[in-house]
């Protein structure tokens, strides 16, 4: 199993109220940060962002820091089931309500990669990186691309898993959820600190031994909820096999393991 395994070496999380690894850790809810912050994008740049794209970069940001990665060089994989959905259905509004011009600023932010354009412009980042969707597995879609990264290019990634909350125009109220970014950073076994957790590899299983956690039930609705497990189970030390979904995706699961 070792050769399909990598090395977690940082991890990064934005929940409203919990803006990183340790506030969610401590449990206690800061109601001063329920909004990303996106410091890692200049300021210029940051007010024509989405929350969205603000929150990728926070936590991106948080498992660079954690990683030592070189931030011009890191890989990078973005997942997000619906993207700057918000933003587009904006647009759409302006297109059949308005004269039908459309800004090229908006419609740039609008695209499902727009956070992983932002993130690399921000870091000067010169490596590879790319954006995916796969509804309630774009977790375990996400992290397969990133795994496959570090085991076929020997090189670290920051794998990043969000959703906004839903826009109302396209799911009920009642049936939505809040927002949520997660990130982990992996890099190839031979080359991680002492004592880094091993993950992977991504499969189907029905031997979970590592449930989820607790979270909100809005913010556990989110598609990328078992993208906050994992991020979960890290922080704590726990090893064991994880379901990257809550029981809406096909099941797939990672195991985490000691060194």
């Amino acid at each position: 199993m070792s050769d399909k395994r990598v090395a977690v070496i940082g991890a990064g999380l934005f929940v409203p109220g919990f803006p990183d690894v340790p506030t969610w850790l401590g449990g206690v809810e800061d109601p001063s940060r329920r909004d990303p912050k996106g410091t890692l994008i200049p300021p210029r740049e940051r007010r024509r962002t989405s929350g969205l794209t603000r929150a990728f970069a926070d936590v991106y940001g948080e498992a660079l820091s954690a990683s030592a990665a070189t931030p011009s060089l890191v890989a990078s994989v973005f997942g997000s089931a619906l993207g700057e959905a918000s933003t587009m259905i904006g647009l759409l509004d302006q297109m059949w309500t308005g004269e039908g011009t459309l800004s090229p600023m908006r419609f740039v932010a609008s695209v499902h990669n727009a956070a992983a354009g932002v993130v690399s412009i921000a870091t000067a980042n010169r490596g590879f990186t790319t954006s995916l969707g796969a509804d309630f597995d774009t977790p375990a879609m996400a992290l397969a691309e990133g795994i496959a990264i570090v085991l076929s290019r020997g090189e670290p990634v920051i794998v990043c898993c969000g959703d906004e909350g839903v826009p109302e125009d396209l799911v009920p109220v009642d049936a939505g959820w809040e927002l949520l970014t997660a990130a982990v950073a992996l890099c190839p076994v031979d080359s991680a600190p002492a004592g880094s957790l091993r993950l992977g590899p991504v499969s189907m299983s029905d031997a979970v031994t590592c449930g989820p956690c607790d979270a909100p039930r809005r913010v556990a609705e989110n598609p990328n909820a078992g993208m906050l497990d994992l991020v979960d189970a890290i922080a704590r030390g726990r090893t064991g096999t994880l379901r990257l979904d809550r029981g809406r995706g096909r099941g797939f699961t990672v195991t985490l393991s000691a060194s």
